[in-house]
């Protein structure tokens, strides 16, 4: 006898206890009981089953239940008196699938608690699907033909060798030679990925495991069929969440908040982890690297019981294929933890979380700084490395500024003034023809150094990266949100842009203006070493002192060579 909760009709259709009588053809003894929704008793199935051996199959009870619910507690009494009659009578067998986790909220939940606790009594446990079996009904139900044998045992032989020779960077579970027996049997998947869907994602209450693992796997494998997507195996890093129907499968579970999350950081038109493939080019973008690894992690971020993280070795498992370079993940890490806001890296363990990590926070406070903060913080620190060695006027706005005399001037011109800008020269040529009311006299005694427009905008960044990060670290209720890892980090990140900043002007400001008898001729310093501890001034000068623009001494090979100069003019 065969009663199915799916294909009952509480309100029309029969009861479990009328639908088996029926069968048994026995529908008169409960027909009162199954028209009024009243569980029959012990007495009167004792009558419908009879003294034949009989077999009761029951599927789906919990969503019978949960469908009837004017009549559910009904349903739990009728299986206390199932179990009770089919163990005294010994002649019948009653077999009822219950699942491990249930999709109907608090109703079901409940319902399913009773039923477990009712069958539990007397029954005898099995469970239909454990351990590696999961691999072998996904690919039985999801692919009519999966390639020959030889195939996947080169597959598998192709991961095993990869995983032996990567050896401590990899988990040790995937070199064990178990693993390379899983990895034939779940082919054309990778066992990791079924792994995380089931364990993972199975533990949620209304995923349904096999079920759940099944419908999504269906959605993953059309998708990448309809892009001819070509891998070996299929990985986790390989589901497209930017797939409305794969994305809502995940969303369900975990809520719409983490929507935000995937348009932010995963995929995208506006996803940074995309973008992050498309600007490093090359292998990047041809195995989508840094998308690869974000849809990882964000896998590996949830689970029924509790958030999840996931580990480096674990992530070049969901990600490496094919002739995939591993020294890609750890580098595309790096650059995924400082352009994604939900990201989140802790004890070099990584996960999604609805809060921003810090460099979300440091972008929001960069963001609110205003122009002048910015520039008032820039004149500030190239005034503190501007030095002696020549006197230095600071952003002159106009030739009154600086002085004409017989001292060696170098005057550093503000942002409004970039290198090659239209309006440079003219501002240039002012300097140094005139100072004041008057005509400069001393033009060969004054130097005029300018921005070069690239390196500026690094630098500018670099700045507001330094008041954006002084302002957080003053920001006592701001830390006091952050974990004590994440408060370091910033002290760390700020102590490194201010490591770096004058080395950074010294970069920038590498354009130099002298005057000569034929007009302005402008000098490229080009990049200062690195670690140099030059001054702005000190730099200038002993450019000026090794292009003989200025003299320390008079030689006779300068004089000579001027002299003949002179002759030849």
């Amino acid at each position: 006898m065969v009663f199915v909760g799916t294909l009952g009709d509480p309100v029309k259709g029969k009861t479990p206890w009328g639908e088996i009588a029926s069968q048994l053809g026995k529908y008169d003894i409960v027909k009162q009981h199954d028209e009024k929704r009243r569980s029959p008793g012990k007495d009167l199935l004792k009558q419908v089953l009879g003294n034949e051996p009989v077999l009761i199959l029951i599927d789906e009870l919990v969503e019978y239940v949960v469908k009837a619910k004017d009549f559910g507690d009904q349903i739990s009494v009728f299986a206390q008196e199932l179990t009770e009659v089919v163990k005294a009578l010994g002649n019948s067998c009653l077999v009822c699938t219950l699942p491990s986790s249930v999709p109907y909220g608090e109703t079901g939940e409940r319902a399913l608690s009773e039923l477990q606790h009712i069958f539990g009594r007397l029954e005898s446990i099995h469970t239909p699907v454990e351990g590696v079996e999961i691999y072998e009904i996904v690919r039985k139900r999801l692919f009519e033909e999966i390639g020959t044998e030889k195939q996947r045992k080169e597959v598998a032989q192709y991961f095993f060798d990869l995983y032996q020779k990567l050896g401590p960077n990899m988990p040790t579970a995937v070199k064990e030679l178990t693993y390379r027996d899983k990895i034939e049997l779940a082919y054309p998947f990778h066992p990791e990925l079924i792994d995380v869907l089931y364990e993972h994602w199975g533990s949620y209450p209304n995923f349904q495991r096999t079920r759940g693992v099944l419908r999504l796997l269906a959605e993953v494998v059309s998708d990448l069929y309809k892009k001819k997507i070509s891998s070996s195996v299929i990985q986790s890093s390989l589901i497209d969440l930017g797939n409305q129907a794969i994305r809502r499968e995940f969303l369900k579970h975990i809520g719409n908040e983490y929507d935000s999350v995937i348009a932010s950081d995963i995929a995208g038109p506006n996803a940074k982890a995309p973008k992050i493939d498309k600007e490093f080019g090359s292998e990047y973008e041809k195995y989508h690297i840094a998308t690869a690894i974000a849809t990882s992690v964000f896998l590996y971020s949830f689970s029924g019981a509790e958030t999840r993280e996931v580990s480096l070795p674990a992530i070049r498992v969901a990600v490496l294929r094919d002739d995939m370079q591993h020294t890609f993940i750890a580098d595309a890490i790096n650059k995924i933890e400082i352009n994604l806001w939900y990201f989140h890296s802790e004890n070099n363990m990584y996960s999604f979380r609805t809060q921003p990590n810090i460099n979300r926070v440091i972008v929001e406070t960069e963001d609110i700084l205003k122009e002048n903060q910015i520039a008032e913080e820039l004149k500030s620190r190239i005034k503190s490395i501007g030095g002696n060695r020549l006197e230095v006027y600071l952003w002159p706005e106009n030739h009154s500024d600086i002085p004409d005399n017989k001292n060696y001037k170098l005057a550093v011109l503000s942002p409004e003034y970039l290198y090659n800008a239209v309006s440079i020269e003219k501002i240039v040529l002012e300097f140094f023809n005139k100072s004041g009311i008057s005509f400069r006299i001393y033009k060969n005694t004054l130097f005029i150094l300018a921005l070069n427009e690239g390196h500026f905008i690094n630098l500018k960044r670099n700045i507001k990266r330094i008041l954006a990060l002084k302002q957080i670290n003053n920001d006592h209720v701001l830390l006091e949100k952050l974990t004590r890892e994440s408060q370091n980090e910033l002290k760390e990140k700020l102590k490194d842009a201010e490591r770096n900043i004058s080395f950074e002007i010294l970069t920038a400001y590498r354009h130099l203006a002298i005057i000569k008898q034929q007009g302005i001729t402008w000098y490229d310093l080009g990049i200062p070493t690195v670690g140099m501890a030059d001054t702005l001034s000190e730099r200038i000068r002993k450019y000026l002192q090794d292009q003989e623009k200025i003299l320390s001494k008079v030689s006779v090979k300068y004089m000579l060579i001027n002299n003949r100069k002179k002759r030849n003019y």
